[in-house]
Formats: structure tokens, sequence, C-alpha cells
């Protein structure tokens, strides 16, 4: 990484500072985290323009911006770019994401440390997404999780805001769904199998890092079952359960069943 670039992220503590003392808000200090990062990995081609009649975007300018507006001037300029400019190496829902939270249509919430998957769960169960941001220098340059560095787990987090949130239909599904897994956790349901290892690292997945239909989220619950009632019976895959294991498999899945009656968010 080059000196101008290091120098950018080393900003990012102040920034945090800033946020912390009111300066401006949790969207506001995640787009420009988001800005800091894109600028410092890429430089120049950073960003590019998706209509011909926008101006080129200039790092200059853009870097001087976020660093003297303030208030809603600020908000309505990182917005204007999010908006209309598209973004080296970043998918396109990354960027509406950021636009949804500056707006205020998205509870996505700011976190300086990494929540563990079952906070993740009741969170998605109350409707609401965290989004990690990880200010320190030269920590932030390092792996987080199974991310290259704080950059890569920021996006992720993004991500998965979006296909949280983007379809509202879908978004209440989603909720449905982890209300009732928080549900079965709370009544130690799947307790048993925590002994497991290799069970407890893809239900920790399917808690906190698998927002997608709930239909394909119980088939993906159905099949780790499957795995662990198969390394608990020596059996390969091939191989059929015994009579015992499809039946508590189908007890477990009736029991994250979501009720015709749950229509709204827990």
């Amino acid at each position: 990484m080059t000196k101008p670039a290091q120098n950018l992220l080393g900003e990012l503590p102040r920034l945090a500072e800033r946020r912390r003392s009111g300066e401006f808000d949790d969207a506001v200090f995640a787009a420009l985290y988001f800005l800091y990062w894109q600028i410092a990995t890429h430089g120049e081609p950073y960003a590019s323009r998706k209509c011909k009649h926008d101006p080129r975007p200039d790092m200059a300018m853009w870097l001087a911006a976020m660093e003297t507006q303030e208030g809603e001037t600020l908000r309505a300029q990182l917005l204007d770019w999010v908006g209309r400019y598209q973004f080296r190496g970043v998918i396109a829902n990354v960027p509406v994401a950021l636009g949804q939270w500056l707006r205020g249509a998205w509870p996505l919430v700011l976190r300086e440390d990494i929540p563990g998957p079952r906070e993740v769960l009741r969170m998605q169960a109350r409707g609401a997404r965290p989004v990690t941001v990880l200010t320190g220098y030269p920590r932030l340059l390092k792996p987080v999780l199974n991310k290259s560095d704080a950059f890569a787990f920021f996006l992720h987090d993004l991500e998965h805001a979006y296909k949280f949130f983007h379809s509202p239909e879908l978004h209440a599904a989603q909720c449905m769904f982890f209300t009732v897994l928080d549900g079965a956790l709370d009544r130690g349901v799947f307790t048993p199998h925590f002994v497991d290892a290799g069970f407890v690292e893809r239900f920790h997945y399917l808690m906190s890092d698998m927002n997608t239909h709930p239909e394909h989220s119980r088939q993906y619950l159905r099949a780790i079952l499957v795995e662990f009632y198969l390394r608990r019976e020596r059996k390969v895959p091939a191989q059929a359960l015994s009579p015992t294991a499809e039946r508590e498999i189908a007890d477990l899945m009736r029991a994250v069943e979501i009720p015709a009656a749950l229509a709204v968010c827990a």
C-alpha cells in the first residue's frame, strides 16, 4: 500500500472520534469510511460515472468536500455520490445500502466490534442488521474472520444488508424465520447437536450469515441436520439414515415452522 493510502486510512480513527463526539451520525460515518477506503484502495480510478453528462469523479475534490462539508450538506453530497457513481471492485448493492442508510430507510446498526452469531440472529429477528466498522490502524489492514481486511468485512455486511432489506416482503419473511429460530434456541431444541463442531459452524452461518428466502434457510438447516446424523451413525452420504434419525429430523424441522399467524417481525 502506498504512503498516501496509508495516510488516508490513518485518518479513520480521527473520523471515528468525530462520530463519537456527535459531529455526524452513523450513516454519514459509514459512507465516509467507505469512500476513504475506496480511494485508498484504488487511487484515481476509485469510481466512474454512470451517466456521461455527470462530471468525472475528482479524488482531490471529493476528499476536500468530505473534510470540509458538514451536517445535511455533507449527507446530501454523500447521497449524490453513492447514487450517481459506480465504484471499482464494489457490487452495486453496496452503494444502494449506503444510500438507504443515509436516508434513514433501513435500520442498520453501526458496530465497532464483531457481534456473535446469536446476537446477529436476535437483531435480525427484530428487523435490524449490524454493520461492523473497524478503524484501529494498522489493525484494519489485517484479516477479519474470513475476510482479508476490515474493508472487505464492511462490504460483506453491506451486501447482507441489501439482501435483508431490499424486498419488504422478503424482509418480513426473514424476520419471521429468525424469530422462530431464536425461539427454538431459547427452548434448547438444538442444544444436543452443539457437541458437533461441524454442525455448530454451519448453524452459526445459518443464524448470522444467510439472508435468503426462509424456505432456502430451512432446506439448508435440514441438510446440516442430515450431515449431523450421518456422522453420528458413522455413515457416508450415500447411505440412508435410520428411521429414528429421520423422525428426529422431522421433529426438529417442525420446531422451526413459521406459524401462519406470525405476520410481523417480533
